[in-house]
């Protein structure tokens, strides 16, 4: 009947008219942009895996499942969230605030089937699906910035919501915003539409993918509040950090995953945009170089302040995130300029975290958030002009359109007639962005607050470690037999018998060894021993160690106590019950257990202290006796050390 022929007059209308718009969007697509966007949808997704790393690297081993199961959710969450809901609310062609249309890739551009000898259609699709891809790695990578600041006390089930939040609505938003042609804030606009005649410009995403993700993140740790024991007694506490290795690696593979994802974003190598890829390849190696070797710098010249892999790191990663606004729309030499300030910006908010007690895991706030604010402002100050009609070649190249003149902008200080705008616009879009994801974050938040009564872990499974309480066991094996072999000053040669986790013998060995440097004692056939170095730099005034020496078929032993500790009667009994007297030899002994106590001036702070109570009979009653600790001023013990086990 005729209202039913109408609709569907309308609705082939509408569906011609976005296929004629996608064709005059892409036309000219060939092989090779697909190609160019697969490759930079690859490299970015990879990226992924150096956050894994930075961020297991950076907590403590008894969370290190938990890490890499939530970098994993991430992604798998993202990829599921985006296709349905994300990529529409991105790319839909209705709505300058919000895409409304063509969900779970609905469109006439992927839905239809089309004749197989038309090349330019089927290279079209093909571009649209590795767009998909493109803006898919881009969304993962906004939601991964929170994982790594929440680690350790981030309720599993409450990130997977916020996670999924993010990636379907906060993320896409804002990219809707300015890098859809709708979008309200779009340099790809028409040039009579453009947020004050120029639109705001984000190259590559230092505002909308990164700016997001460090505010989401900051957003989440004010909530979830501090890890147990970073700041107690108003003392700012070091806390357990795995491994300095995988957070290098981790660094570097993000820098490798930074040239697609930088260069890649001008989703097109036609039109003379491919000198723009390449000049990013360029900037962002100097940015990122810059950001590091500006953060060493500071660490240096910085009274007591530590010079740590940890932290030049973060300075690589800022400059990178800095550059990401305007890669390649800028003069090289800007790039340096850009990676030092962010290197400043860095040190200066990690600082500003600690002064008002929040804890971020991995720095990400600091990174993201205000690298990210900087690398949106940065266009506004470097960005040249030619640039601009490069990247967007909707913007008429002789300035004008439909009979009147719009000038092309650039930025402050390159001396253009238009340089004030891009200002204007690049702020307007930022104080957008962050009302934004500050309102829809916080009422996530408040929503998984009220639905689960709490974002946080319970105390128990906080300090006994995630990967215990929730994730079948920790990752490592959790001790093995070590044998130390050393001299003390007199020449006399011992040898030493420890249980210690895995990962940690070498540790262990190394201070041992300065312990040594500075220590005496009486007789290498005593029963027990105390050794305490009061002038290590590394194993301070308050590390002690005790152990005891067992003899072939003596099953008694005793430990003598370091200073301000007890002594008395110790275990004769292995964790495990096993007689340690039948496997150790005259002279030898055993560490019952070892770990780190946090004190004001040093993080390496060494307590001994037994497994567990069990064991037999004679060794339920030395469990208190074996106890040897030394606290110094202002220093609070590790509340995830094993000694907090009850037995």
């Amino acid at each position: 009947d005729a209202p039913h022929e109408r609709s569907r007059s309308i609705v082939l209308r509408r569906s011609l008219t976005y296929l004629d718009d996608t064709m005059s969007q892409h036309e000219g697509s060939m092989p090779s942009d697909v190609f160019f966007l697969i490759y930079g949808a690859t490299m970015v997704f990879f990226m992924q895996t150096g956050f894994a790393l930075l961020e297991v690297g950076s907590v403590s081993i008894r969370n290190t499942k938990n890490t890499l199961f939530k970098n994993l959710l991430d992604v798998c969450c993202s990829a599921i969230a985006f296709y349905l809901f994300g990529f529409a609310f991105l790319h839909s062609r209705e709505g300058e605030f919000i895409g409304t249309t063509d969900f779970a890739l609905g469109t006439e551009t992927f839905t239809k089937m089309v004749d197989l000898d038309d090349e330019d259609v089927l290279n079209m699709q093909a571009y649209e699906y590795s767009k998909w891809f493109y803006s898919f790695a881009f969304a993962a990578t906004s939601t991964t910035i929170v994982s790594g600041a929440v680690a350790e006390r981030f309720k599993f089930k409450a990130y997977a919501v916020y996670s999924m939040v993010i990636t379907a609505l906060v993320y896409p938003v804002v990219a809707h915003w300015c890098w859809s042609e709708k979008g309200w804030a779009s340099p790809l606009a028409r040039p009579n539409e453009l947020l004050l005649g120029v639109g705001a410009v984000d190259y590559a995403g230092s505002g909308v993918v990164h700016v997001t993700g460090g505010l989401a993140a900051l957003i989440a740790c004010v909530a979830v509040g501090p890890r147990v024991g970073r700041y107690n007694r108003n003392i700012v506490m070091e806390m357990p950090m795995q491994s300095p290795v995988f957070q290098t690696i981790g660094t570097l593979f993000m820098w490798f995953s930074w040239y697609g994802f930088n260069s890649v974003a001008t989703m097109t190598l036609q039109g003379g945009a491919s000198i723009l890829a390449a000049k990013s390849v360029v900037t962002t190696t100097l940015s990122a170089a810059m950001g590091g070797a500006t953060v060493m710098l500071l660490d240096h010249l910085i009274p007591n302040q530590k010079m740590e892999p940890r932290r030049m790191n973060n300075g690589v990663l800022c400059g990178l995130v800095s550059i990401s606004g305007c890669a390649g729309m800028i003069d090289v030499w800007f790039s340096i300029v850009i990676g030092f300030i962010a290197g400043i910006v860095y040190v200066a908010s990690s600082k500003m975290l600690i002064i008002f007690r929040v804890d971020d895991v991995v720095d990400a706030v600091p990174i993201h958030l205000f690298g990210g604010i900087w690398g949106t402002i940065a266009p506004a100050f470097f960005m040249t002009k030619k640039s601009y009609l490069l990247k967007y070649p909707n913007f008429p190249r002789d300035e004008m359109y439909e009979g009147k003149e719009y000038k092309a902008p650039c930025g402050l200080f390159m001396g253009c007639e238009n340089s004030g705008s891009l200002l204007g616009a690049n702020l307007l879009m930022l104080l957008a962005l962050v009302l934004w994801v500050t309102v829809i974050c916080s009422l996530t938040i408040c929503a998984v607050q009220w639905s689960m009564h709490t974002l946080r872990l319970n105390l128990n499974d906080e300090m006994k470690g995630i990967d215990a309480s929730q994730h079948g066991g920790r990752s490592y094996t959790e001790f093995q037999t070590t044998v130390f072999t050393f001299k003390t000053r007199d020449g006399a040669q011992h040898s030493m018998e420890m249980r210690v986790r895995a990962g940690d013998a070498a540790k262990f060995a190394m201070a041992l060894s300065e312990v040594m440097e500075g220590s005496t004692h009486t007789s290498s056939d005593s029963a027990g021993i105390a050794l305490q170095n009061r002038s290590s730099s590394r194993a301070d005034k308050s590390m002690a160690y005790a152990f005891k020496d067992v003899e072939e078929g003596n099953r008694t032993g005793s430990a003598s106590p370091s200073p301000g500790g007890s002594g008395g009667s110790s275990r004769d009994q292995s964790p495990s019950g096993r007689n340690r007297g039948q496997q150790s030899a005259p002279g030898y002994g055993y560490w019952d257990n070892v770990h780190y106590q946090h004190d004001r001036s040093d993080k390496d702070v060494a307590i001994t202290i037994p497994e567990s109570n069990g064991g037999t009979e004679g060794s339920q009653g030395s469990s208190a006796a074996m106890k040897s600790e030394q606290h110094s001023a202002g220093s609070v013990l590790d509340p995830f050390g094993d000694a907090q086990r009850e037995g």
